[in-house]
C-alpha cells in the first residue's frame, strides 16, 4: 500500500515537471522571439547610422538616391539638405535634428537594443539551465521508477 502511494505521487510529481517544462519552454521561445526582434531593431539602427555617416562624407551638395514608395518600388529622388535629419523617437513621433545629433541620438539607442540583448541572452541562458535541470530529474526519477519491481 505504502509502495502504491509512493508510486502515485512520483508519477503526480513526473506530471508537475513534465508542465512545468512545457511552462519553461513557452517562456524560452518567447524569449527568442523577442531576441530576434530586438537584434531586427539594432541592426536596422546601425544601417541608419552608417546612411548618416556616408552621407556627411559625399562631396556633393545634392545626392541623387532612390526613396522606397512601397511594393518593392521606388522613386528617384534628391537630397536637397545633407545637414539635417527627421529621426523617429517612437509612438510614431519623429524630431527633426542635426545629422550629428541625430547620429548621437541612433548610438544612443543603439546602446540601448546592445544592453536589451544582452539581457535576453542571459534570461536565455538561464531558462536553458531551469529545462536542462527539469529534464535531468524527471530522467532521475523515471530511471528510479522504472527499477521498482510491481508485484
Amino acid at each position: 500500500m505504502a509502495e502504491e502511494k509512493k508510486t502515485r505521487g512520483d508519477r503526480e510529481e513526473l506530471e508537475r515537471l513534465a508542465y512545468e517544462y512545457q511552462i519553461l519552454q513557452e517562456r524560452y521561445k518567447l524569449l527568442a522571439q523577442n531576441l530576434e526582434l530586438l537584434t531586427l531593431a539594432k541592426n536596422e539602427l546601425s544601417t541608419l547610422k552608417e546612411t548618416m555617416e556616408g552621407l556627411k562624407s559625399m562631396e556633393k551638395e545634392e545626392v541623387e538616391v532612390l526613396v522606397p514608395i512601397g511594393g518593392g518600388s521606388f522613386l528617384k529622388g534628391v537630397i536637397k539638405d545633407k545637414s539635417h535629419a527627421i529621426v523617429s523617437v517612437g509612438a510614431g513621433y519623429a524630431v527633426e535634428k542635426s545629422v550629428e545629433d541625430a547620429t548621437a541620438y541612433v548610438e544612443e539607442r543603439i546602446k540601448e537594443y546592445e544592453g536589451a540583448i544582452k539581457r535576453t541572452e542571459e534570461a536565455l541562458k538561464g531558462l536553458e539551465a531551469q529545462l536542462q535541470s527539469l529534464a535531468a530529474k524527471a530522467q532521475s526519477m523515471s530511471r528510479a521508477n522504472v527499477g521498482q519491481v510491481r508485484p
